[in-house]
């Protein structure tokens, strides 16, 4: 019999150290590890090679970005909470002696038990399991919000390199517009001085040239900005230094047609995929307001030397039937806001999704028009207007203004062409995927229908 007593005190100890893991937390700890070993190892931050193409801006954004870091370890943290929620209370041990024992032994005098924590009664196993399993998918989901904010981030990188890159050609076409502007002035104050021209045409073309210098300076004092947003997603001082890109990047394709697009993205995006682990979470938090009607109870032991042995058990009776009530309207409410924040978050992606598709359709048509009809119109234009100059039937303002719509035809389509680019990373967040990773890509033309609803 004593023997049998002690393997209950033992067991009751062990116990108390015990949790109902719930199947899948430790492939979650897996993925939690794999995730976060450049955020754990703590080396330091890679450096951009001297000519950076926009693959090292988003290696680097990914290894040294703060808030991706932070949502690396919220997932961690998150994933902590199951053994807290799955666990069986703590043990309580207790020792007394008789000292007026009369002539019993000191170990007859001796009275030693075990129970649970007299604070926390033991849940009923299914209660502990229903919590893991809840903790779980809240972990989960916090999981999904690091990858949505790793696309997230690429969104924003690519962003801030087609900034940059558009900041770079613009200050390109401008310098170039500025040297038309006074070689035209020069002009005009030649005419001027020889009296071939009125002194207002002179004036009027000094104005272009201050207005094109002004133009230029005003795209130059942008580049601080835009060099210190990328620092920011970068990780390193925003006054570092970082070369504007030599071109725009080369437009991408699109993978497939945009009805396919929406249909992944719906099955892909991270955030509603996040929010489909938080309505599963709810449901666990449902059964467990439930499972409150459910007894909860206690255990204890004890033996006083080789006197007596006891073996005790409570349950506590679930009488806060109203609370019990409430909690479970509560738990069926917080559901049912999870459902209707996913069904919104749901409709409002497919939105997006035919918004960003509209903006790169619309932007492609332009830069097709643009590259494809207006650009090598004006360079015709050009063409004939410096023959005209040169065989003495044209005037040099005559090439200045095709040069001027030369240029301006340039930057509407260098403008289109970012404006698509963005589209496409836009796109490639929502729907958590990254093109050039893709298959034989789709033709630009398939942008040009709406997504089939079904």
């Amino acid at each position: 019999m004593r023997g049998r007593l002690a393997s209950l005190l033992l067991g009751l100890v062990l116990a108390g150290g015990c949790a109902l893991h719930p199947a899948g937390e430790t492939a979650e700890r897996d993925r939690i590890r794999e995730a976060g070993a450049p955020y754990e190892a703590g080396a330091a931050a890679r450096a951009l090679p001297e000519a950076p193409r926009i693959e090292d801006y988003l290696r680097v954004a990914f290894f040294a970005n703060a808030e991706l870091e932070a949502r690396y370890f919220a997932w961690k943290a998150a994933i902590e909470q199951v053994p807290q929620d799955a666990s069986l209370p703590n043990a309580s041990v207790s020792f007394s002696y008789l000292f007026s024992g009369g002539n019993l032994k000191a170990w007859d005098r001796s009275t030693l038990g075990i129970g649970n924590d007299p604070m926390a009664n033991i849940p009923f196993p299914t209660k502990l399991a229903a919590a893991g399993r809840r903790a779980l998918q809240d972990a989960r989901a916090a999981g999904l919000r690091f990858e949505a904010a790793k696309f997230a981030l690429q969104e924003q990188v690519l962003g801030a390199y087609y900034d940059l890159a558009l900041l770079a050609e613009s200050l390109r076409l401008q310098a170039e517009s500025l040297r038309i502007e006074e070689a035209r002035a020069q002009l005009e104050r030649a005419g001027v001085q020889a009296g071939r021209a009125p002194l207002e045409a002179a004036l009027a073309a000094q104005t272009e040239v201050d207005t094109a210098r002004n133009e230029l300076e005003n795209l130059r004092a942008g580049a601080a900005p835009a060099v210190a947003a990328m620092n920011a997603l970068l990780g390193r001082p925003q006054d570092a230094p970082l070369p504007l890109p030599a071109a725009l990047p080369p437009p991408r394709p699109l993978p497939w047609p945009a009805d396919k697009l929406l249909a992944l993205g719906a099955e892909r995006n991270s955030e509603l995929a996040a929010l489909a682990r938080e309505v599963a979470g709810r449901e666990e938090a449902l059964d467990l307001a439930r499972q409150a009607y459910l007894p909860d109870f206690g255990i204890s032991a004890s033996f006083m030397g080789s006197v007596s042995q006891t073996v005790g058990g409570m349950l506590t009776l679930p009488l806060r039937l109203e609370a019990i009530g409430a909690a479970v309207a509560q738990a069926e409410a917080a559901l049912r806001a999870a459902r209707a924040a996913r069904v919104k978050y749901a409709r409002d992606l497919a939105a997006t999704f035919v918004l960003q598709l509209a903006i790169a359709a619309n932007a492609e048509r332009q830069t097709a028009l643009l590259e494809r009809t207006l650009i090598p119109r004006a360079l015709r234009a050009l063409e004939l207007a410096r023959a005209g100059y040169a065989a003495g039937r044209g005037r040099y303002l005559d090439i200045a203004a095709a040069q001027r719509t030369l240029l301006a035809a340039r930057k509407t389509a260098a403008q289109a062409r970012i404006e698509r680019e963005k589209a496409l990373a836009a796109l490639e967040a929502a729907a958590a995927i990254d093109f050039e990773a893709c298959g034989t890509p789709e033709p630009m033309e398939s942008l040009a229908a709406p997504p089939r609803r079904t």
